[in-house]
């Protein structure tokens, strides 16, 4: 990156690039998220998707212009726990970069979006240097994404593909293709689903950590080089990212209303031994799970939720009998030996993201 110059607003005036203080930039923050991206964003739910994850660290870049104090640009990194093979990690998503009309003034060496890159490199180069390694990736759409990866600050990992998994039963089908049907039915796995009810106690680390682990345990088997880091899906971080969502109900208290279910997976006789979580919004999506390896419980597990809802689900689980298609997420990682570029792409979930 070339040497960097004094940022510079749209009109000339001076910028400074400092952290957030969490008393008095949040209104700024919440008012540029909206003017920037056409969506409303209070401080409660910043403080839930910054301060709330459970062991978890946040910081931010921001470009304030040196005179009125008014915020004209941003990027957060949230840091949560996770592993790659059995290996303890971090994993950084970078998220919210977001630059005020006001404050977009090119490429050049005293540009907002040049001083927020550099910013958030350096602040994670130099944060807890005896921690696990830190892996930083972000989900931008693909015009940041091509840019940051021509500007070589970033690198793609993935285009981010859904998968769409149709109840057969409602689909015209010839004869041959009802007794490739059956075939494969026949020979399927079987798996159930049972909806938990949105109370923490259904949610419990004694369920969901036991899960994690056994997965954790299927991971550190990989061959080395294969392994992909993944956050750390246990009880309290699914806790937080979904149950504790601030829209997880449109009304409160109201069991129909719920933003995200969660559903536990088990073979006939089995305890469960995987889970799915699921939202209807905007579509029917499943947007994390934790399964037992192996395309036979994707579907099946797919499956199974079939059987106790209509219609078709999307997912980012891929397996011979969806229909594929790329979605216009992207996912890339900061680029540089420090970041483990020599890493794979991580399975992503949509719940990873902050779309869904």
């Amino acid at each position: 990156m070339n040497t960097l110059t004094q940022p510079l607003a749209a009109d000339g005036s001076p910028l400074v690039m400092r952290g957030l203080n969490t008393d008095s930039d949040l209104q700024g923050v919440c008012q540029l998220f909206s003017d920037v991206f056409s969506q409303p964003m209070d401080t409660a739910q910043w403080r839930w998707k910054y301060m709330q994850a459970p062991n978890s660290q946040h910081y931010h870049a921001l470009a304030v212009h040196m005179h009125t104090g008014q915020v004209l640009g941003h990027m957060g990194v949230l840091i949560v726990p996770g592993v790659r093979g059995a290996q303890p990690i971090r994993m950084a998503h970078a998220t919210d970069l977001m630059i005020s009309p006001l404050a977009r003034t090119g490429l050049g060496t005293d540009s907002v979006y040049r001083h927020i890159m550099h910013t958030v490199r350096e602040l994670a180069l130099n944060a807890d240097p005896g921690a696990p390694p830190l892996f930083m990736y972000g989900f931008p759409g693909r015009r940041p994404a091509t840019l940051a990866i021509r500007l070589r600050i970033q690198r793609q990992l993935q285009i981010c593909t859904e998968y769409v998994t149709h109840d057969s039963a409602a689909l015209p089908l010839s004869a041959w293709q009802r007794l490739q049907q059956w075939w494969r039915k026949r020979n399927r796995l079987r798996v159930l689903a049972q909806p938990q009810p949105a109370e923490a106690a259904a949610w419990s680390d004694a369920v969901l950590d036991s899960l994690w682990q056994s997965h954790v345990h299927e991971l550190a088997a990989q061959p080395p080089e294969q392994a992909q880091p993944s956050i750390a899906k246990t009880g309290a971080y699914l806790r937080w990212r979904y149950l504790n969502h601030p829209q997880q109900y449109a009304q409160p208290h109201t069991q129909h209303s719920q933003r995200y279910t969660l559903w536990l997976l088990n073979r006939p006789g089995h305890p469960p031994q995987g889970w799915l979580i699921t939202s209807q919004q905007p579509k029917p999506t499943v947007v994390d799970s934790c399964l037992p390896m192996g395309d036979d419980w994707i579907e099946a597990s797919l499956q199974a939720l079939l059987t106790k809802t209509a219609g078709s689900w999307a997912s980012w689980l891929p397996h011979p009998s969806a229909q594929a298609q790329a979605t216009p997420i992207w996912a890339t990682a900061m680029q540089g030996a420090q970041f483990y570029d020599h890493w794979p792409s991580p399975a992503f979930q949509p719940g990873d993201t902050d779309v869904f």
